[in-house]
Order: C-alpha cells, then structure tokens, then sequence
C-alpha cells in the first residue's frame, strides 16, 4: 500500500463529502455481511432456508456497489481519479477481485452450474476474500488516524514554539 502524503492527502480526505457519505455503504454491507454469515451458519445446521441466504447475500452486493461507487467519487476528489490512483491502486484490485468473486456466486446461484453446487463454495470463497479486503481497509483506516493524531501533534508543537 502506497501512503499519500499526510497533509495533503488528509486535507483533501477531509474536505471530500464522500468522506461522510461512503461509511454508509461500507458498514452497512459489514453488518450484512455479519448477518447473512449467521444466515449461512443457520442454513448450515437447517434452520432457514438458502432463499434467506441468498437474499442477504444480494442486499450485500448491492451495498459493495454502493460503497464502491461512492469510494470511486472518494477517490475523485482525494486522489484526481476514480480508480487505480497510485496512492490506492492495491486496493482499488482488492476491491474489484472481490466484487467478480461476488458477482461470480450470483452466476452460481442463478444460472446453477452443475446443479447448483457450487453456490455455498463460491460465496465462501467471496466471503472469504470480502474479510481480507475489509482487513486491509482497517490497516489503512488506523494508518490514516495515526497520521492525523501526528500531524495535529506537529501543528501544535509548531504553534507553541
């Protein structure tokens, strides 16, 4: 992960709306995403049916559509350019292979290759890579409050001295 210039960047961070708008989506498909791995866990023992499932499933795509959406005008107005900025590029693929992971547990579902049965391994394998991704996303989120911690920390030395 490339780390942007802290001032700069974190000026540009936050004076972007996008800044307050993303979160929406992104902890929105986190807690769907928590919710529909309970689903499966339930499914998995019978308690509902995989229709539930598959619907949570869906409401999450649709919020990491969002999210991505709305990252790509983030990265807009952060970096010059809605995707693949350097500052993000590792991400940016992190992203988009676990948004054709998801996309390919829909072609599972929906068009039923081989019966159907690769549906729950693909979503285990689009689940799995969704926590990866939602790591790295922490790693930087903590990277970023830490730099912002020690440019105020810098800003106030400055004015003191």
């Amino acid at each position: 992960m490339t780390q942007p210039a802290p001032e700069g960047y974190l000026a540009r961070r936050q004076a972007s709306v996008w800044t307050r708008i993303h979160p929406f989506f992104a902890f929105g498909q986190l807690l769907t995403f928590l919710v529909s791995v309970g689903l499966l866990v339930a499914y998995l023992f019978g308690k509902v049916s995989f229709s539930i499932v598959a619907i949570s499933v869906l409401i999450k795509i649709g919020l990491m559509a969002g999210a991505m959406l709305t990252g790509a005008f983030w990265e807009q107005d952060v970096f010059g350019q809605f995707w693949f900025a350097p500052e993000f590029f590792v991400e940016d693929v992190i992203t988009v292979i676990v948004f054709a992971l998801h996309l390919a547990y829909l072609y599972a579902v929906y068009a039923a290759p081989f019966g159907g049965k690769l549906a729950l391994p693909t979503l285990a394998i689009a689940y799995t890579a969704y926590a990866i991704n939602v790591g790295q996303y922490v790693i930087r989120h903590n990277k970023v409050r830490q730099d912002e911690r020690e440019l105020s920390a810098s800003k106030r030395l400055r004015k003191s001295a």
